[in-house]
């Protein structure tokens, strides 16, 4: 098996596994920049080891995604390629700062204008995150705080013998599941006067492709089949259009996503047998070979992520709508129609199951992995209420404007 590893290294370095097996590597080409043009700070926050304590001296490195389409054109044994932003170095008391010239953030973006980025440190593991460009240079938002380590966090390769930090080969993809489902929409009608109103959603991409769900990202330090953790979320874009029917109830609208399983390797120094081996239940070679030199492995870390919008409509019925304080309703009249033409979707922290599309069959539980999902409501994801007759439409935390749910309702109360 061949493909680049050592992602800071210049230039392709051909590493051989057991089996003999030649994969191209895509190229996901540089990012243009300036050193003039203005910096924004990404993320910041702190970085500790497995007991708490700050780590010194750490490299943290923030590297930007491709396109969804680039992540399924990818045959197994492929590296994702991605392409390093910014290198940060912890503070004496463990602190680091991610700082990218916007114009090289704004040339990672995807198409629906997120660029989706990982974190990544060996002592304290791996974090994805989406953000936002468009608004760059002019009003770059506040850094995003990822602290990384600690007990709870996910796995990371951690410290060789020598306490140097183990290497990393970058994730490459070992399959691609069965597509599965995750919330993109929601609408609630309340139990009074409400007879013959109705909710509707459109989930779709015009020419402007905009739209975009984050789907939430897991890792496994267990194996491919064990214990997944959150790890932040990616962003996927629309490719098409899903028109799904009217309710005349509770709705949460569900569309389906293709999850991939990816695989990434810990190593040690070059030629350096004494590296010890981490007995994991998923599959990972004790060693590899690049040019004349061996790599000893450390440990495997195995990762699920979405490559992309598969499509479909599918709806859940809950049985209650939840609480809007009177402030926040407004008055529609009778036949008036509702959009959510802007706002933010709830992050619902159950809203992409993957337990089924990993294919999994008397597995221990922990190997099905509730991920996050979030859509933001644009002129290309429309929640439409439809009033049968005189009516309110609430928000449960703000004005029906910018709330982050709705509820139809035939009273105020």
């Amino acid at each position: 098996m061949s493909f680049t590893v050592l992602r800071k290294l210049i230039g392709p370095i051909q590493v051989v596994l057991a089996a003999v097996l030649c994969l191209p590597l895509l190229a996901f080409g540089s990012l243009p920049g300036s050193s003039a043009s203005p910096a924004a700070a990404v993320a910041a926050g702190t970085v500790t080891g497995p007991r708490g304590a700050a780590m010194a001296d750490q490299t943290v490195d923030l590297y930007a995604w491709p396109p969804d389409a680039v992540l399924k054109a990818l045959k197994p044994g492929q590296l994702v390629p991605t392409t390093l932003l910014a290198t940060a170095t912890t503070s004496s008391v463990g602190r680091y700062m991610l700082r990218v010239p916007a114009a090289k953030l704004k040339a990672a973006a995807v198409e629906s204008g997120y660029a989706n980025l990982e974190i990544f440190s060996p002592i304290g593991g791996t974090w994805f995150l989406s953000y936002q460009t468009g608004s760059l240079p002019a009003w770059p938002a506040a850094p995003v705080t990822v602290n990384l380590g600690g007990k709870k966090q996910p796995p990371s390769c951690g410290l060789d013998p020598q306490h140097h930090p183990y290497g990393f080969t970058g994730f490459l993809l070992l399959r691609q599941r069965p597509a599965a489902s995750a919330v993109v929409g929601q609408g609630y009608i309340g139990p009074l006067k409400t007879a013959g109103d109705s909710v509707s959603f459109e989930y779709n991409e015009t020419g402007n492709h905009t739209q975009s769900s984050a789907l939430g990202v897991g890792i496994s330090g267990y194996g491919v089949n064990l214990g997944y953790n959150g790890s932040g979320s990616h962003a996927s874009t629309a490719t098409a259009s899903e028109v799904f029917p009217g309710e005349h109830g509770n709705t949460w609208f569900l569309t389906e996503f293709t999850p991939g399983q990816f695989r990434g390797i810990c190593y040690g120094p070059a030629n350096d047998s004494n590296i010890p081996f981490q007995k994991q239940h998923g599959q990972c070679p004790r060693k590899f070979t690049s040019h004349t030199f061996v790599f000893y492995v450390h440990k495997c870390i195995w990762m699920v992520h979405s490559t992309g919008w598969f499509g479909g409509a599918t709806i859940v019925s809950p049985k209650q709508a939840p609480a809007t304080p009177g402030r926040f309703c407004a008055p529609q009249a009778k036949g008036s129609i509702f959009n959510t033409s802007t706002g933010v979707a709830i992050q619902w922290s159950s809203g992409w199951e993957l337990g089924a599309a990993l294919g999994l069959k008397g597995a221990n539980l922990k190997a099905s992995f509730n991920g996050t999902a979030q859509t933001g409501y644009d002129a290309n994801a429309l929640v439409h209420f439809k009033f049968h007759h005189a009516g309110f439409i609430c928000g449960t935390n703000k004005a029906p404007s910018h709330a982050a749910i709705l509820v139809m309702r035939g009273t105020k109360s």
